[in-house]
């Protein structure tokens, strides 16, 4: 069997929490050429499939988005012919509506980039689903973002 659920919190506790999770075997009844069932154990896995919100100041939007390069109509999946094989873009407004979030606008481009390393995010496929504006405080407080 296998549970999808969303995990939400401070990072360094939810990665503890991930590696305690990989660390989890239970008890599997497996079936011998005799007919008699034995348990053997099963090392669960925990397979990510990550939804995250990054916090940042409104004046930095730009630059945020084409970091990320946000929005992004590539497919969630690629055949080795680089057709989509299951593309997801077009039903991702239901989780933007659930997060209260809107559709991503497209950057200016000469806000130009963050640096992040290539060679560390050239397999991640970033698909965007939403934004939410900040709210206006008249304070620098955490409440603004």
């Amino acid at each position: 069997m296998e549970v999808f659920f969303l995990t939400r919190g401070k990072s360094d506790e939810v990665e503890e929490w991930a590696k305690w999770m990989s660390t989890r075997h239970l008890p599997l009844p497996v079936k011998k050429g005799d007919n008699s069932v034995e348990n053997a154990l099963m090392e669960c896995q925990l397979r990510p499939i990550q939804l995250w919100g990054f916090a940042f100041p409104r004046e930095s939007r730009d630059l945020v988005l084409n970091s990320l390069n946000l929005p992004s109509e590539n497919p969630f999946f690629h055949t080795s012919e680089g057709k989509p094989e299951i593309n997801i873009n077009g039903k991702l407004w239901l989780l933007r509506k659930l997060l209260g979030a809107d559709k991503i606008p497209v950057p200016k481009k000469e806000a130009g980039i963050l640096f992040m390393p290539y060679n560390r995010i050239r397999n991640i496929n970033f698909i965007g689903i939403g934004i939410k504006d900040d709210k206006d405080v008249s304070e620098a407080t955490h409440e603004r973002i």
